[in-house]
């Protein structure tokens, strides 16, 4: 290829021909928010605060990619809202991972798995040691320049064959920037880790170790990083939450401190995760393995009958947790099997104790006015190939509910005691629905005849129960799910709306994200040092908020892709089967079917008969005499699959030749 080019990033380079691009006469409104790509050469622009998407012209992208959060300038032109970005602040798409193909010109490209992020993408350069693709293969692209719909830049890495085994994990993983591997100086550290606690540090702790503390977690999970154990004391029960005292071995601005802030999460794809720590500390010295000493950041709580709490301490603590058990078996004991009471009589009046505590603190949890969606959940099941095979709902169990009630009463216990500290922090919180959501949701509301005012959690909780069991639940549930605004971490202690919590924070799992192993960090230096000198974490407090709400979203969106990837693969040997389904959505361009087992398709609305006239405010489709509105029952064949997404037809239409396009999916559905 030549000596290789080099080429400023992205945003930079865009920054400075955007300035070229578009005239600066007029002063606009300065706005942060998303970047929505739609691989026609314009964009959308989401703002933070809420509000209506503000269209973005071809020649303003500002070297934006789908999904970037960035800095624009919003202003009227041409009788219409506009915004030119500015500014890349943080990117979340930072390859390209698509398929390799030679054009007629003989121009290398990739055609973008995520049709969203650009039309093509020119490959001009390829880096060093990057092996030489064949058309067809997954390929992976670093965007160096864009012009409109295009994108020119570097091939950076051939995955292979899409038929090859992983590759499609890879494929998703390389698009989000996620990585199986650590840096040397990080792994260097990580070999390195002591294997077992040393008697010098238990010596300054609380001993828990005479304890029947137990972890319960799924069967499969390696990084164990909360422990519990439940006493009854007189009229009160003690409530021991055990969370993994990552932060001795992770110290402040060390290598894996500074990789662990990069990545600000762990993220789980079926079959495989991404660490956000190295595993011989994850999985090993960190980790609240059986039956070994294990250093603790400990929340004892003393809690009365009716779900008060009486007494609190956040101590230094060392444990060994005497069984590590998981969901299915915890359940089974709490719930009276006889088999599983005597294989696990150690623990049993421990658990009978925590299974009484956790429902009075559910119980109070929604008299409080929790919202609970109970949105339903797929679980993935691989072959050793790593193929689905099949796609289930998750069943939530007693013993789910048991855990959950714990750590939130940990996460609120310790949110108000270092609010009240008045010392920085990091707090997780969730703020109203925006008033043009909230407004939004109000009308739809009003179309199916359901009176609503809006106002607290408990009024939407209330909502909730009111339409359960009813034609509407789904559609009503789903839709206020949407109004929600996004959890986030903040230096502010402002609440949690869905949770009806004035005081909330992440505490209970350091290892798997950054949020909770600043938070340690921040007590253990407050009992050590009595409250002094802890200005200093007011920035570092900050920054890790700031970072930590980007990778969320970031990891969110990762595990959403490869869950639906999944699901396609299932359903490609399914094509021309019959399903029974529910609309779960209705859009501009066709309505979203769900199955049982949370498989999502599309059936576009052209198939649906003649004339068909979409309804944006009461989210509806009108055709021939029918409507198509969220929860109507219906049912679909799979007439087509490609990569991530899953074309339906109404079964028995007519329309089902013109509907399988699973070659090519262009048009209104990738928006």
């Amino acid at each position: 290829m030549g000596k290789k080019k080099k080429y400023a990033p992205l945003d930079v380079r865009d920054k400075r021909s955007a300035r070229k691009k578009f005239p600066r006469r007029r002063k606009g409104v300065i706005v942060t928010g998303t970047y929505r790509g739609t691989g026609k050469g314009y964009a959308f622009l989401t703002p933070d605060a809420g509000g209506e998407d503000y269209y973005i012209p071809a020649f303003a992208l500002g070297g934006a990619l789908n999904g970037d959060r960035v800095r624009a300038e919003v202003f009227a032109e041409g009788g219409r809202t506009v915004a030119h970005v500015l500014e890349v602040l943080q990117q979340t798409t930072v390859y390209v991972v698509g398929t390799y193909a030679v054009g007629k010109n003989g121009d290398k490209v990739i055609i973008p798995d995520d049709g969203k992020i650009c039309r093509l993408f020119v490959v001009e350069s390829t880096a060093e040691g990057c092996r030489a693709p064949a058309e067809g293969c997954k390929v992976v692209g670093l965007p160096l320049e864009r012009d409109g719909d295009l994108l020119y830049g570097e091939l950076v890495e051939t995955l292979g064959d899409p038929k090859t085994t992983n590759v499609d994990v890879l494929a998703v993983a390389r698009t989000y920037g996620l990585s199986e591997e650590f840096p040397p100086e990080v792994q260097a550290v990580a070999r390195n880790a002591p294997s077992s606690v040393s008697e010098k540090e238990i010596v300054n702790r609380e001993d828990f170790r005479g304890d029947p503390i137990v972890t319960v977690d799924s069967a499969d999970a390696k990084d164990l990083d909360d422990a519990i154990c439940v006493k009854r004391r007189g009229n009160e029960f003690v409530l021991f939450v055990h969370i993994a005292d990552v932060s001795y071995y992770v110290k402040e601005r060390s290598a894996v401190d500074k990789e662990a802030l990069k990545r600000g999460t762990s993220v789980y794809f079926p079959g495989c995760v991404f660490p956000m720590l190295p595993r011989e500390l994850s999985n090993g010295i960190c980790s609240l393995n059986p039956q070994e000493d294990r250093l603790t950041l400990s929340c004892v709580m003393n809690i009365d009958r009716r779900g008060r709490i009486t007494a609190s301490r956040i101590v230094k603590g060392v444990i060994k947790t005497l069984k590590r058990m998981d969901y299915d078996t915890v359940a089974a004991i709490v719930e009276g099997d006889e088999k599983a009471r005597a294989e696990h009589s150690d623990v049993c009046e421990m658990l009978d104790a925590a299974k009484e505590l956790a429902e009075i603190l559910h119980d109070i949890r929604l008299r409080r006015g929790s919202i609970d969606f109970d949105i339903p959940e797929p679980k993935i099941t691989l072959d050793e190939n790593g193929v689905c095979t099949d796609v289930e709902l998750y069943e939530h169990k007693v013993s789910h509910m048991m855990i959950e009630e714990f750590m939130l009463a940990a996460n609120e216990t310790v949110a108000e005691t270092f609010d009240g500290l008045k010392v920085p922090f990091v707090y997780r919180v969730h703020e109203a629905p925006p008033a043009d959501k909230q407004q939004s949701f109000i009308e739809y509301l009003s179309t199916l005849g359901i009176e609503f005012k809006g106002g607290d959690s408990r009024d939407y909780s209330d909502l909730l129960e009111k339409v359960k069991g009813t034609p509407d639940e789904r559609a009503v549930s789903r839709t206020a799910l949407r109004a929600m605004s996004k959890a986030k971490y903040m230096t502010k202690d402002i609440g949690h709306f869905g949770l009806a919590l004035k005081h909330y924070c992440h505490f209970t799992s350091p290892i798997r994200r950054y949020p909770d192993l600043q938070v340690h960090r921040i007590i253990t230096e407050f009992i050590s040092r009595s409250g002094r000198g802890m200005k200093k974490y007011a920035a570092i407090a900050e920054n890790a908020a700031e970072r930590s709400s980007v990778r969320e979203q970031i990891a969110l969106t990762a595990e959403r892709r490869i869950t639906d990837v999944k699901k396609a693969e299932y359903m490609k040997s399914r094509i021309g089967e019959t399903f029974d389904g529910t609309v779960s959505s209705v859009t501009e361009w066709g309505v979203f079917v769900e199955l049982p087992n949370c498989v999502e398709g599309l059936v576009r609305k052209e198939t649906l008969g003649a004339d068909p006239v979409f309804d944006e405010k009461r989210r509806i489709i009108v055709c021939g005499g029918e409507v198509w509105n969220i929860g109507r029952a219906v049912k679909v064949m799979c007439s087509g699959v490609e990569h991530d997404k899953v074309d339906f037809v109404l079964a028995g239409s007519d329309d089902k030749k013109k509907s399988s396009r699973s070659a090519d999916r262009s048009g209104a559905a990738n928006k």
